[in-house]
């Protein structure tokens, strides 16, 4: 027992020089930060003044009551609510299709998966185009092919939420896709070859074989999805900067105003985002559960 004790020390003290890099690195730039962030969150911090004070719970208590963090907080949650289960659908559905075509189908993945290298920066400018308030706008157009008229897409206040969703939904699609794509190919082929020779097709054996054994792949896209949903920020400063009217804020764009514009409220900003990380760590946390427990669900089968 000695010998086992003094070599897993030898062990440890001659891994411990090749490790201390990666945890400067961890410690300087990630756990230090962090820390700070939540203890500046306690404070009235400002950029514009050098002077500082504790406050306390005073920028939660303001957070509550703050009615344009309340609706950055609803549009965030009202896109991930709806880019999530509709990107996993779609995102599933394309998977099986691609799945089943035999020729071309190398080109049509690559096709799928493009949106998600794409810097969102770059596409959101396209975008902007796309759904220019302008009657030659491609969105535009193709309603007037329908007889509908121009819609103000980035000025009407339901339009710009639309569009902010619609991009995240476009690039997340193509996310889950993949993930959905990698989680089909590891489904044994003996499990379709016993359903094959079971009579099982079709829906009856999606719903019974399939889709039960896809459930770690699901948790996993839904975690990640909202994670990134969450985050949303580069198409509402590029497409809408939030107008009309705050009307398509969303929660990391409000934070970025009020740590960024005039005001420069840093210690209330740091409250923000440490509220934002929070929620980010308990999804990551019940995604992990969810995921280890379908997982030995799907070991069992």
């Amino acid at each position: 027992m000695r010998r086992q004790v003094s070599g897993s020390w030898r062990e440890q003290m001659v891994a411990a020089p090749f490790l201390a890099p990666a945890l400067v690195f961890l410690v300087v730039f990630l756990l230090a930060p962090t820390a700070l962030s939540v203890f500046w969150g306690g404070t009235d911090k400002s950029l514009t003044t050098s002077q500082w004070h504790w406050t306390g719970l005073a920028n939660l208590r303001e957070a509550v009551g703050d009615s344009q963090v309340a609706t950055a907080t609803r549009n965030t949650l009202l896109i991930v609510m709806i880019s999530v289960p509709v990107s996993i659908a779609i995102g599933l559905g394309l998977a099986i299709l691609t799945g089943r075509i035999t020729r071309g189908r190398a080109i049509i993945r690559l096709l799928l998966f493009l949106p998600v290298t794409a810097n969102l920066v770059a596409m959101s400018v396209v975008f902007q185009y796309v759904f220019s308030p302008d009657p030659t706008g491609l969105a535009n157009t193709i309603l007037s092919a329908f007889g509908a008229g121009p819609v103000d897409w980035l000025g009407d206040r339901l339009a710009a939420l639309v569009v902010v969703g619609l991009v995240g939904l476009w690039r997340l699609t193509s996310l889950v896709f993949v993930l959905y794509l990698a989680g089909l190919t590891s489904i044994p082929s003996s499990v379709d070859e016993a359903a094959e020779v079971d009579g099982i097709r079709g829906w009856v054996r999606f719903r019974r074989i399939t889709w039960p054994l896809l459930a770690p792949t699901t948790v996993f896209a839904a975690v990640v999805g909202a994670v990134l949903s969450l985050q949303t920020f580069e198409t509402v400063a590029v497409l809408t900067q939030g107008g009309p009217n705050g009307a398509s804020e969303t929660l990391v764009y409000r934070i970025y105003k009020i740590g960024f514009q005039p005001s420069f409220r840093v210690g209330y900003a740091n409250l923000l985002s440490t509220l934002l990380i929070i929620v980010a760590v308990l999804l990551g946390i019940l995604g992990s559960l969810g995921g280890r427990r379908f997982g030995r669900t799907r070991e069992a089968t």
